[in-house]
Order: structure tokens, then C-alpha cells, then sequence
């Protein structure tokens, strides 16, 4: 999986940084701004936000709206951590000429693309999840997803733009889970937008039909 890939060489990276700075502080050599290998590390933990936020949801009772704008929220303080950490080692690679400080700031733009690709597709009105049992496997069936959900652009009688999981997928019981790419495969499908107009066409149905 790369995001957790890259995750786990960006805290390498930082621990790296914080105990290199310890030795030398120890051995009184050390004449930088202490507090960088603490940021270092505080922004390469918020690179997992998504991670941490998934655990700390399992056990305590969430609504679906609020586990959403913290799936959301997660993923803005992710991308907005890659972004901060690309300048600080961009700046190390630029000022020591050191290759793992190369390496990191390339790692942290490709995990900002990571966060940007999930965002651009969840932060929209129209986005979702969808249980693949509303599918019927028949001839018409074009959506190939053995997950139990799908993440959906849904508009009524339009192609539905959507992607299914192959690895991973974060904060799974949002509505706008955080999906990182390239841990997926989509498409578009009318046959889930009929499938779907069904459904929602059917619930109308019903709450009229319940009304006094």
C-alpha cells in the first residue's frame, strides 16, 4: 500500500531527524533551531491522521454526519501536513544537499496528490457509499466490485462516477471515507445509476405514501 509506504518512511525520516539532534545536543554540537525534528515529527503523525481517526472512532458512538467531517477533516490536515513537510526537507535537501532529505520531500508531494485525489472526489455534494448489494449481477451489471461498498458520484439518470477498493480504505463507516489512490479501480455505470434511481424513486414512494 503506498500511502502507508510512504508514511512509515516519512517517520523514519523524522525519528531519524529527532535523534540525530538529541546526540548532538548531548555532545553540545548542535547549533540548528531544536524545535524543526519536533515539528518534523508532530506533521509526519498528522500525515496518518486518517489512520488515527479510524481507531479512535471504533469504539465510541459516532453519527454518520459527524464521522464525515471528521474523515474530511482528517484529510485536509493530512495534505496540509505534506505540504508543510515538502517545504521543510525540500529546504534541508536545497541547504545540506543530503539525499534522504531528496527523497522525503518527493514523498511528501506524492502523498499531498494522495490527499488531493480523495478530496477532490469526496468533498463533492453529490459523493457517497454505496452497498454493492444494490447491484443485481446480470448481463447489464458493468461495475466489477467484490467489496461490499462502492464510492459514488450520484445524479439521477446520469452515468454514476465510481470506485471500488482494492486495498484499504480509511474511516470506511463515513459517508465520505478517505480512499487513497492507487488503492482502487472505478468507472462510470448507468446500470448503478438505474439501480439507484430505483431505489431512491422507491423511498419517495414509500414517505409519501406514509404521510397523513
Amino acid at each position: 500500500m503506498l500511502y502507508m509506504g510512504l508514511c512509515s518512511f516519512m517517520m523514519f525520516m523524522a525519528l531519524s531527524e529527532m535523534i540525530r539532534t538529541m546526540t548532538a545536543i548531548g555532545n553540545g554540537s548542535f547549533a540548528g533551531n531544536r524545535f524543526i525534528p519536533l515539528a518534523l515529527v508532530l506533521l509526519t503523525l498528522a500525515l496518518a491522521s486518517p489512520f488515527f481517526a479510524t481507531f479512535y472512532t471504533l469504539s465510541r458512538p459516532v453519527s454518520m454526519d459527524a464521522l464525515s467531517s471528521l474523515s474530511v477533516g482528517a484529510q485536509w490536515a493530512g495534505i496540509a501536513a505534506a505540504i508543510l513537510l515538502c517545504i521543510l526537507y525540500g529546504y534541508r535537501a536545497w541547504k545540506n544537499g543530503r539525499f534522504w532529505y531528496t527523497g522525503a520531500a518527493i514523498a511528501s508531494v506524492v502523498i499531498a496528490v494522495i490527499f488531493a485525489n480523495s478530496l477532490l472526489f469526496v468533498s463533492r455534494s453529490d459523493a457517497g457509499i454505496v452497498a454493492t448489494f444494490v447491484l443485481n449481477n446480470d448481463d447489464s451489471n458493468d461495475v466489477q466490485c467484490d467489496r461490499s461498498v462502492l464510492l459514488v458520484h450520484y445524479n439521477k439518470g446520469t452515468p454514476t462516477e465510481w470506485r471500488c477498493p482494492t486495498g484499504i480504505m480509511f474511516m470506511s463507516d463515513a459517508s465520505k471515507p478517505f480512499l487513497p489512490w492507487p488503492d482502487y479501480h472505478g468507472g462510470r455505470s448507468q446500470h448503478l445509476t438505474t439501480a439507484l434511481d430505483q431505489i431512491t424513486d422507491s423511498a419517495m414512494h414509500l414517505d409519501l405514501s406514509q404521510k397523513p
